[in-house]
């Protein structure tokens, strides 16, 4: 059972700012020539961000802060009390909020300050929370996305693009503590939805330091004005840092982590290629589908010796030898029951008779895999499978591994190599031409270009999606 202060924490993403990164950041606005004449907090707890903005910036004459907690309201009146600028905090939920006509009726230049929950809708659908925003397809994620997850979200990105989209009549600047793969989402939708952010930047804080919290975070700004539509943001290793790493920008509604890089490279991208990336087989279910040579046996993650028929067994490389470049041989073994998606099993009956009657030993954990893929198709079904699965000549890349390094797999006792869908791959032809594709994409030129995508502090930094990006050899 989770204890109610922790359910509080976990429900409403409940991390105070502490008070002297409160000031840091105010302080920092300043530096960057920020005078606004109303503060507005719209998730303020105890107030730690009003006091501090009431402290630096003598320009302030409104204070405006909205808050669910009761007592973290009365906590911070009784913090401003006394404050020379007018103070307006109220309870609030701030789903039923009206921010725009909230904003509108603030004069003067505005800063929207502040630091929403660190916490996704799927965490808070767990606990059976209420804390939500209204269901709605905000990210315009497509059936294939929600089923593998992505229709997951912070909800401190639902709150942030809001509040943008919020601004733009009377504009401003919206300065947010959040994780940093949030920042980076909230500037794709609000580029793509053609909002009028001119200057955007992104500061890294040490969320450990000061939230406890093992998580990238930073410090994401934007001004909103109407009529400016720059779509660059300059990133900033932390607060103090004069000097940008690197300018995101946005390309066909991809994002990019280094603009500079793309325009170096331009010449790479992608028109028509007839190359194609893929993932490996997608089985879900280790124990049963994935083998080990042991001696002249094979064993299975169960810990059970099995002999099975030589059709549907092929050797697999995992991704943690293609990153090493350990690719001459491999002690691990696939079983591939289908050759294509959707293929009927049922066929293996008669062709393999020990395979299918493995397989149906095994159905149930096979049957109980969580994914809706299976769902309606053929008995032991996987994914990622095709034509291209069983090319003789392959240039793999692993995605569980931050770095691009492109390996050649060949064939292991005449038969094609497998990969899992930890790893991605070209198909070829011959040795001659998986080499030399191999050693253009480690080329300086092509790395560079790729990590133009590429966030490394992202859970699975390297896709299809971005290795698609370029052009054919």
């Amino acid at each position: 059972m989770i204890r109610v202060k922790s359910r509080q924490k976990i429900e409403f993403g409940d991390f105070q700012t502490p008070p002297e990164l409160a000031v840091a950041v105010c302080r920092q606005l300043q530096a960057e020539g920020l005078v606004p004449a109303g503060v507005v907090e719209p998730t303020c707890g105890q107030g730690f961000f009003l006091e501090a903005a009431a402290d630096i910036f003598p320009s302030v004459r409104s204070l405006v802060g909205r808050e669910w907690n009761r007592q973290y309201v009365a906590d911070a009146k009784a913090r401003l009390h006394g404050c020379q600028a007018k103070v307006d905090l109220k309870q609030a939920d701030f789903f039923e909020q009206e921010w725009p006509k909230l904003l509108r009726q603030q004069t003067g230049p505005v800063l929207v300050l502040g630091n929403p929950p660190w916490v996704t809708n799927s965490q808070l659908g767990s606990l059976g929370s209420n804390n939500l925003p209204a269901k709605s397809n905000f990210q315009r994620q497509r059936g294939i996305d929600a089923k593998t997850g992505k229709a997951n979200f912070d909800i401190s990105q639902w709150m942030i693009t809001t509040l943008l989209e919020s601004m733009p009549t009377a504009g401003g600047v919206l300065a947010m503590l959040c994780k940093t793969a949030v920042a980076r989402k909230v500037l794709q939708q609000a580029w793509n939805s053609a909002l009028p952010l001119a200057r955007c930047s992104i500061r890294g804080i040490d969320s450990r330091r000061h939230f406890r919290a093992a998580v990238d975070a930073c410090l994401l700004t934007c001004e909103v004005r109407p009529g400016e539509h720059p779509q660059t943001c300059e990133v900033f290793a932390n607060l103090e840092d004069t000097r940008a790493e690197s300018t995101l920008g946005i390309y066909e509604g991809r994002l990019l982590a280094d603009r500079n890089a793309l325009e170096r490279h331009r010449h790479l991208l992608e028109t028509e290629s007839n190359k194609r990336w893929r993932s490996g087989v997608k089985h879900d279910c280790r124990d049963v589908m994935q083998l080990q040579r042991r001696g002249w046996s094979l064993v299975n993650g169960l810990g059970e010796t099995v002999e099975l028929e030589p059709d549907y067994l092929f050797p697999m490389m995992p991704a943690g030898k293609i990153h090493r470049g350990e690719t001459r041989q491999t002690d691990q073994f696939l079983l591939v029951p289908q050759s294509h998606t959707g293929e009927d099993t049922s066929t293996i009956e008669s062709k393999a008779p020990r395979t299918w009657a493995y397989l149906r030993r095994h159905a149930d954990r096979l049957a109980a895999r969580k994914s809706s893929i299976y769902r309606g198709r053929p008995p032991f079904s996987i994914f990622g499978i095709g034509e291209y699965s069983f090319a003789r000549w392959k240039v793999a890349i692993s995605a569980l591994h931050k770095q691009l390094s492109f390996r050649v797999v060949g064939p292991q006792e005449g038969r094609p190599v497998m990969m899992d869908d930890t790893t991605y791959f070209l198909s070829l032809r011959t040795r001659k031409e998986a080499t030399q594709v191999a050693t253009w994409l480690n080329s300086a030129e092509v790395q560079e270009f790729l990590t133009a995508w590429i966030f490394w502090d992202a859970k699975r930094p390297i896709t299809t999606d971005v290795l698609q990006r370029l052009r054919s050899f």
